[in-house]
């Protein structure tokens, strides 16, 4: 399925006359926002509109070097308009330089209704490009399975960067997306209690499912998601599909997450949403239909892992996505 961006890609300025024409902005070592926009519109307050024309940045006060920000045009109207092939995006700025936006009024806010509502993240599916570091070679009392408060010994020490009082992930590889990728699940955390030069002791301090030898493990704090306060609703292009459903299941739904193939460079980060849609034939005429909603928990490469909102029906593989609402933080 071709996936396109047309909501901050191949995009053209529709405006008459421009006080500061769009550009391309790249991040360096200390840039803000509040700084950028000085330099582009001469005026710190107008850095909402950066913020809003790259939907990839998570949080306005963390941006990234070499990261590239695209820099809509500001016409002395004070409002900017420019439209790609997910159809028409408007920015407008109010007397102080803030802004508004967009394809609808106002925003709807998130609740435990249309959103997640964890901080953390338990037990979740995602595709990592390269295998997690460290394996696990022994378990406590030899056992086939460990949980909470069984130690484990890893295959890494010192020489490869664990510490004691490190805390590491545990994963379970699931099943591979393509080649180089991978699908794992992350089965709990655990803390480093003794690390040697090349083998390290670590207690499991949260399971989330059994753990055996085999296992993978990556140095990491706990994996926590931003809840958004809010979410924008757009007309875009970017569409993809379901390609992973949890543990190889048949069908998902309510509740559960599921793996989409749309992730990075589109302009596409954790908080947003998706709606699902299922393609069927009826007399002769294709037809789709809308069977439900997912919000993206974690975004790694070009794959993310969504869960499911609300469905009304079950949730297979190659189910269609389509971005459909923006999360505001």
């Amino acid at each position: 399925m071709k996936i396109t961006g047309g909501i901050i890609l191949s995009a053209i300025m529709l405006t008459a006359v421009a006080a500061a024409a769009e550009n391309t902005h790249e991040v360096r070592k200390g840039d803000t926002l509040w700084d950028i926009s000085r330099q582009y519109y001469g005026d710190n307050w107008k850095w909402p509109i950066i913020w809003k024309g790259n939907v990839f940045i998570n949080d306005p006060d963390l941006i990234y070097p070499k990261e590239k920000l695209y820099i809509p045009g500001f016409p002395e109207g004070g409002e900017s308009i420019r439209m790609g092939e997910g159809g028409l995006f408007k920015i407008e700025a109010d007397k102080n330089g803030m802004t508004a936006n967009s394809a609808v009024s106002g925003m709807e806010a998130a609740d435990s209704v249309n959103s997640f509502t964890a901080d953390k993240l338990n037990g979740f599916d995602s595709v990592l490009d390269d295998e997690p570091e460290f394996t696990v070679i022994s378990t406590e009392k030899m056992r086939e399975m460990v949980s909470t408060g069984d130690y484990i010994t890893l295959d890494a020490g010192m020489e490869k960067g664990l510490s004691t009082g490190d805390t590491v992930v545990l994963y379970e590889k699931r099943s591979r997306i393509e080649k180089g990728r991978s699908v794992y699940t992350c089965v709990g955390y655990a803390k480093i209690e003794k690390a040697g030069d090349e083998t390290s002791r670590a207690k499991i301090y949260r399971a989330f499912s059994s753990v055996s030898n085999g296992f993978k493990a990556a140095k990491s704090e706990e994996i926590t998601v931003k809840r958004p306060r809010g979410f924008r609703s757009i007309d875009s292009d970017i569409a993809g599909e379901v390609v992973y459903l949890a543990e190889n299941h048949r069908f998902s739904a309510e509740g559960y997450s599921v793996i989409i193939n749309i992730g990075h460079p589109l302009p596409v980060k954790e908080g947003d949403k998706f709606l699902v849609f299922r393609r069927h034939e009826e007399n002769g005429v294709i037809k789709t239909e809308t069977i439900g909603e997912g919000q993206l928990l974690r975004v790694n490469g070009s794959y993310s892992t969504m869960y499911l909102v609300n469905s009304s029906m079950e949730i297979m593989k190659g189910d269609i996505v389509r971005l459909s609402k923006v999360a505001v933080y």
